[in-house]
């Protein structure tokens, strides 16, 4: 999240099944304007969705960063890729081994032709 913060300067945010809002508050610390999504009621004030149920519930083109966290839900992707602004950045942290985990080409294919920031395990790639 730091590096994801770092390359933009501040706008919309979406922090996709936030939790508590610890990457949600690091973010708003430094002028994001941060919308977190949850199913559960989080620590960080948050919009309550199902996010393997239901589709984003906002409007196209409206963040200029969307985090993914610790959370694999292959139908979320095109949502998410949906409401990010032309220019924006999508930051997600995925696995690439083991359960629940990505091939490693197969998240640049959700994201082909947008700015991607991803934490692989501990590594972190800039994908394009």
């Amino acid at each position: 999240m730091i590096e994801a913060a770092a390359l933009r300067p501040p706008g919309r945010a979406l922090d996709l099944a936030c939790g508590a809002g610890r990457n949600a508050r690091y973010l708003a610390e430094r002028g994001w304007k941060v919308t977190g999504v949850d199913f559960s009621i989080a620590a960080f004030p948050a919009v309550l969705a199902d996010l393997e149920r239901d589709a984003i519930p906002f409007r196209d083109e409206s963040f200029d960063l969307v985090c993914i966290i610790n959370f694999l839900h292959r139908p979320l992707f095109a949502d998410a890729r949906r409401v990010l602004r032309g220019g924006g950045l999508i930051a997600v942290k995925v696995k690439t081994i083991g359960s629940y985990s990505l091939r490693p080409d197969e998240l640049r294919g959700y994201f082909s032709g947008r700015p991607l920031l991803v934490d692989r395990d501990g590594e972190l790639i800039a994908l394009k």
